[in-house]
Formats: C-alpha cells, sequence, structure tokens
C-alpha cells in the first residue's frame, strides 16, 4: 500500500480566532475549524479570509488548497 502524505494546515479551533501577519508567511493557508473560515497571508502583508463555509465544505477547500500548495 503508498504512504499517505498527511498535511496539516496552521489551525484553531477557538470561535472567532484569525491569524497575524506574523503567524503566516506569504500564500500559506491557515484555518479555524470552529468557524469554517480559511484565511492566508497576501503579498502586502495582509491577512485575507478565503471562506466563510461550513465545516465540511472548509475540509474539502483544505484538501484542494493543500493540494494546490504541494
Amino acid at each position: 500500500m503508498p504512504t499517505e502524505t498527511v498535511i496539516k494546515l496552521k489551525r484553531s479551533t477557538t470561535t472567532g480566532a484569525t491569524p497575524s501577519s506574523g503567524d503566516l508567511e506569504v500564500g500559506e493557508v491557515a484555518i479555524n475549524t470552529a468557524d469554517g473560515k480559511m484565511f492566508t497571508k497576501h503579498s502586502n502583508n495582509a491577512v485575507i479570509q478565503l471562506s466563510g463555509v461550513s465545516s465540511a465544505e472548509a475540509t474539502n477547500l483544505a484538501i484542494i488548497y493543500a493540494i494546490a500548495l504541494g
């Protein structure tokens, strides 16, 4: 059986928690599993929210972003 690679994003389980620009590198993705929101750091150092969807949709998006980011 092939070895599976597990990719874990930076994450929080605290409702309302958002990463600061010092928490992320440009293009790095973080997820808040309590809120189902994803964030990334833009090249201008601003943290932007990528989504605000249900937790099931957030999980699917996390997988898509992890694959896209390699």
